[in-house]
This record gives C-alpha cells, sequence and structure tokens, in this order.
C-alpha cells in the first residue's frame, strides 16, 4: 500500500474520487434539508375554501322513520302516480319544485318520473343527519305494459324542533328491476315498510364436495401404500424362489 501511496498517478486518482464522493453527498443533503423551503399557501380564488367534510349516519327514531315513509308514501301515491299530484306539491323541497306552480302539478307537468304503482315497498338506504335516502321498489297496476322497478327516493329536513320536517329531494330510477313477488296490502295503504330483495344465492358447498379433499388425501395415501405391498409381495416370492433353488 506505501508503494502504491508513492504513485503521483494512484494519489490523483484517489483525490478526484474523494472530491466526486464528496460532491455527491454534499448534493444529496442539500436535497434533503433545503430544497423546497418556501412556505406554500394556497389561497382560494373567491375567499374561503370549502372543505368537504363527510356526513356522519345517524339512528333514526321509530317515530321519525313512520313521519319519513308517510310523506314518502303519499308523495308517490300522489306525484308518482299522478293522482292529485297537487298534493304533492308540499311535500317537495325547492331541489324538486324548482320554477312549477300547484297549478302545473295539479295538472301532472311535473319534474317527478311517472309510474303505474300499484304496491310499493321500501328500505332506508342512509340516513343522515338532515338527509334520508330510501330505495323504493314499485310494482305496476294490473294491465300496465311496465315492469316492477326499483327508485331512489330522497329527503332532506326542513325546520328546527317541532316544526322540523321531511321533504322529497329527489325522485329518480335505480337501474334495476324489483323483481320478486307482488307484496300483500297492508292495513288501509298498499305500501308496506320493507323492500323484498331477491333471495341470495348460496356460497356454501353442500356435503358431497367436503368428500373430495378426504378423497384426495386418501388416495394420496393408499397408492403408495398400495405399492408398498406389491412390491414387499415381490420380494417374498422371489426370497423363496431363492431359497428353493439353494436346496435344490
Amino acid at each position: 500500500m506505501a508503494g502504491r501511496l508513492s504513485s503521483p498517478r494512484f494519489r490523483r486518482r484517489g483525490i478526484k474520487v474523494c472530491l466526486l464522493f464528496a460532491v455527491v453527498v454534499g448534493a444529496a443533503l442539500v436535497s434533503i434539508f433545503f430544497w423546497n423551503t418556501a412556505t406554500i399557501v394556497e389561497t382560494p380564488l373567491h375567499g374561503k375554501a370549502d372543505v368537504y367534510v363527510p356526513p356522519i349516519p345517524i339512528k333514526m327514531a321509530p317515530a321519525e322513520r313512520r313521519a319519513v315513509i308517510a310523506t314518502a308514501a303519499l308523495f308517490v301515491e300522489t306525484a308518482v302516480r299522478r293522482e292529485h299530484a297537487e298534493r304533492a306539491y308540499e311535500l317537495v323541497g325547492p331541489n324538486l319544485r324548482g320554477a312549477t306552480t300547484r297549478d302545473e302539478w295539479r295538472e301532472g307537468d311535473i319534474p317527478v318520473v311517472p309510474y303505474p304503482v300499484d304496491d310499493a315497498r321500501w328500505k332506508f338506504d342512509y340516513s343522515y343527519a338532515n338527509e334520508i335516502g330510501l330505495q323504493v321498489a314499485v310494482f305496476p297496476q294490473p294491465g300496465a305494459n311496465v315492469r316492477p322497478a326499483v327508485f331512489n327516493l330522497s329527503l332532506r329536513s326542513v325546520g328546527a324542533g317541532a316544526k322540523r320536517r321531511w321533504l322529497v329531494d329527489s325522485w329518480s330510477p335505480r337501474g334495476g328491476g324489483g323483481g320478486g313477488s307482488r307484496p300483500s296490502r297492508a292495513e288501509g295503504s298498499p305500501f308496506r315498510v320493507d323492500l323484498a330483495l331477491p333471495p341470495r344465492a348460496s356460497t356454501s358447498l353442500g356435503a358431497v364436495w367436503l368428500l373430495v379433499p378426504a378423497a384426495l388425501i386418501a388416495l394420496a395415501l393408499l397408492v403408495p401404500a398400495a405399492l408398498l405391498v406389491v412390491e414387499r409381495v415381490r420380494w417374498r416370492r422371489a426370497q423363496r424362489a431363492y431359497d428353493e433353488s439353494l436346496r435344490r
């Protein structure tokens, strides 16, 4: 090593390698500790930024659930079925009502998808402090040339305290058929507070399929055992033949 250090060429190469290593280390340290040290402040174009806060699901009291279903049922019976649709004028909020008048609702010229409802079933889709979503399965009147369908119905709360009530905010097709059998009529009303969902396909395997792994395991054990027995029999036969040949 002393001989190598005494070489001017070796010393020059060592100095170059050390300088290159120092530059690389220095650049890495600068990029880690001093790169992009400016304080970034995002300023909205029109004042304070809107921060989305996801709504928190709540559990509704039975009385409030009944009130929501009553409002939704009356809306379906009148606005959706187009029978005295003006009665639903006070049941809808500004988002659904828009600039329409009560006279327009009486004539049926309203922004509500019609359906010849004979029976309906309900399922609570979600419930927040100021918004509730329902799935509504509707069944057509006899003779109507339409299939059962499922709609999304949302309601928003207005007022506070004892004056708080729920108004229909939107009504739109869900995109899937209602299916299932026609529900029986409830007491005094064709609407029931449930939603008949199609039976869920069973994902459990039959008892016969449980025998397949056991059969494979047994086969894996029996095959080597059978080969061993056959080999043992053959060895004994050969041994007896050899002993017989020696006696002769």
